[in-house]
């Protein structure tokens, strides 16, 4: 006969909770960041789900063991949230614009492609206007990414 598994209860008190939510905004305020109340909310439910997952239930009365569990989880978002920023500017870089668009293969024709794009925005005002505008665009993200870097 198969034992019935133990119930496990987790019931946090309103201390517990300011406890997380303090500890989370004080980690992130450290890191030079503040957190919206959305995110510090996942950061709570993670942080119980981590105690959870861990059968720590019967530590959740130890407020500093707690504690470094929230602050633990918030270092660990911080950094995801950095690496993905990082990750997301890699792909803005000029190397995207080298995979993506392939020039000709004579220089001939790259020479033609040229001209009857002049000769395009020669005669449309529209569309040079259209261009110089995406062309400054393009300029000051380049400027920004280098003052950034």
């Amino acid at each position: 006969m198969r034992k019935a598994a133990r119930r496990r209860d987790m019931a946090p008190t309103p201390e517990h909770l300011t406890a997380i939510r303090r500890s989370i905004t004080t980690t992130a305020a450290r890191f030079g960041r503040r957190l919206s109340p959305e995110c510090i909310e996942d950061l709570v439910q993670e942080v119980f789900l981590g105690l959870w997952q861990s059968r720590a239930e019967d530590k959740l009365n130890y407020l500093p063991y707690v504690r470094r569990v929230a602050a633990n989880v918030t270092v660990d978002s911080l950094r995801w949230q950095g690496a993905q920023k990082r990750r997301w500017r890699r792909h803005l870089g000029p190397d995207l614009e080298k995979v993506l668009w392939r020039p000709s293969r004579t220089p001939e024709e790259i020479w033609i492609k040229r001209e009857e794009a002049q000769q395009t925005l020669a005669t449309d005002r529209a569309l040079k206007r259209r261009v110089e505008w995406a062309a400054k665009q393009y300029a000051r993200a380049q400027a920004a990414m280098a003052g950034s870097a």
